[in-house]
């Protein structure tokens, strides 16, 4: 990127509120099956879904990484998000991390930290800059992105393993408080309440036996512990199905643990079963300022929310077609954008869509495009997981590739097109060629225009008032992608897309 670009920070707020508009239109749902799909884009390029209600930009992330192991053998590997609940990209959507592998630059996808000593990574929800690690030894940390620097906040002893979830939980919304397992050498199982602010745990709340026959990481009995966003909750998603009540947990008081529970954060006293068959789900914030969770029905077609105070079951989403009966994830770490959840339809029998629900009794969606994934193995599940304001989602997809290859499939993010939210006369009234170009573009207009490129994010990359009618611009030191042109001359405004190969 050259030097001027640097120079010039001033955005128009009008203009990033135009060509940066966040949302698909609102609307009901839509059973769109996947159309052809597209050959797939390289690594930083883009390729439209016009399929759905407002045309979606996916762009590719990531990037097959070669390497020898330590016996000197080759190998391959597909580095991806972890999941639909684990938040990629950083508290102001400046950086994403793929795994607990990398940081990169969200605008420019150039690689930023390796990380080495923080596994397994959280972003925290609050900071840009910080990243939490809760280690299996008990060990919390704390890492500074632009520094560089990781800080050992606590160590919380006695346990053969301390998990957070395990797996699928997650710090509430302030940094203030996270839940976390621990497993006891007698096999009893302490749901674990942490200060990250203070560093002291504030509650323990112990289940006698409660690991049993589980694996080393991973409980016989619990499927998950997270605080809610606000906090003030803890929510245990118990793993033996209600019908089988001879699997059912009894803890020391005789009491029979199944479904979804939820606890008082300060007493960790029980509060409600808010439903007897828990499936996959997130937790979040109804319209209504209630906290709820959002999971896929068991056992028929639906996406349902719960509110954790006991006071309400809606169905969100009403569709005619059994779509949402098959599997699916869903993600409410759009923490900014409260009031939505983001829905995949793993299958692309049941469309193979992505789409954000409003969490009221509405039935308002809106269509975030198709992940176009064969999804033939755990790896190529879409899982996609919202970005804090909700403006864009990451996946993970083969875009039918390889079929018969279960590692293959690379991270995608899916945002509208950006050219949707201007108007369709703006577009495309500038001269412009070669467009798409490897270097130089040259746009032909009237003397004394200013020439602005911004990129997808409506970040400015160039600005230049031209002198003559021909402007040459060199972009060969940008990423490939796509640009936006804005050309002004008085009090006439003109857009257009460049396609930077």
């Amino acid at each position: 990127m050259s030097k001027r670009t640097h120079l010039l920070v001033v955005i128009g707020l009008f203009f990033i509120q135009t060509i940066n508009a966040q949302f698909p239109q609102d609307g009901t749902y839509q059973h769109i099956l996947p159309p052809n799909t597209p050959a797939i884009p390289g690594y930083g390029q883009t390729i439209i879904d016009n399929s759905v209600p407002t045309p979606i930009e996916i762009t590719r992330i990531t990037e097959v990484q070669n390497y020898t192991d330590p016996n000197g053998d080759p190998q391959v590997w597909y580095p991806m998000h972890e999941y639909s609940k684990t938040q990629v990209w950083n508290a102001d959507q400046t950086r994403y991390k793929v795994a607990s592998w990398k940081v990169y630059n969200a605008s420019t996808y150039v690689e930023e930290r390796v990380l080495s000593s923080v596994y397994p990574s959280y972003w925290s929800n609050t900071d840009p800059d910080i990243i939490w690690s809760f280690r299996v030894d008990g060990t919390i940390k704390k890492y500074n992105v632009s520094t560089d620097v990781t800080q050992v906040v606590a160590t919380i002893p006695g346990y053969e393993f301390v998990k957070l979830g395990p797996g699928e939980g997650n710090i509430d919304k302030n940094d203030h408080y996270v839940a976390l397992v621990g497993k006891k050498a007698n096999l009893d199982l302490d749901v674990i309440v942490f200060d990250l602010q203070t560093n002291q745990i504030t509650q323990t709340l112990t289940f006698t036996n409660g690991w049993g026959n589980g694996t080393d990481y991973a409980p016989q009995f619990i499927d998950w512990v997270s605080v809610s966003q606000s906090g003030d909750y803890v929510v245990v998603l118990w793993s033996n199905p209600y019908n089988i009540t001879n699997n059912w947990y009894t803890d020391q008081n005789n009491m029979q643990h199944y479904g979804v529970e939820v606890y008082d954060r300060v007493t960790m006293q029980f509060q409600n079963r808010i439903i007897d068959d828990g499936g996959h789900g997130d937790l979040g914030y109804a319209v209504d300022g209630d906290e709820v969770y959002v999971q896929f029905a068991v056992g028929e077609s639906g996406v349902y929310m719960q509110k954790l105070n006991g006071t309400g079951n809606t169905q969100i989403v009403t569709e005619p077609d059994y779509d949402f009966f098959a599997t699916g994830h869903v993600s409410c770490r759009n923490i900014n954008r409260p009031g939505w959840a983001y829905i995949t339809q793993t299958k692309a029998s049941s469309t193979g869509q992505i789409i954000a629900v409003k969490l009221d009794d509405t039935n308002t969606v809106e269509h975030f495009g198709h992940h176009f994934s064969s999804d033939n193995s755990y790896d190529k599940a879409p899982m996609a997981v919202a970005s804090p304001n909700g403006d864009k989602v990451c996946f993970k997809s083969d875009f039918g590739t390889a079929p018969n290859d279960n590692d293959v499939a690379y991270d995608f993010i899916a945002s509208i097109d950006n050219t949707a939210s201007v108007n369709e006369g703006q577009l495309d009234t500038l001269n412009i060629y070669p467009n798409p170009t490897k270097d130089f573009v040259t746009i032909k207009g009237k003397a004394n225009t200013i020439y602005t490129i911004y990129d997808y994010t409506g970040k400015l990359i160039f600005s230049k008032k031209a002198n003559t009618t021909n402007t040459t611009i060199d972009l060969s030191e940008l990423n490939s992608g796509v640009y936006y042109v804005k050309a002004t001359l008085n009090d006439t405004t003109s857009f257009s897309k460049l396609i930077k190969e």
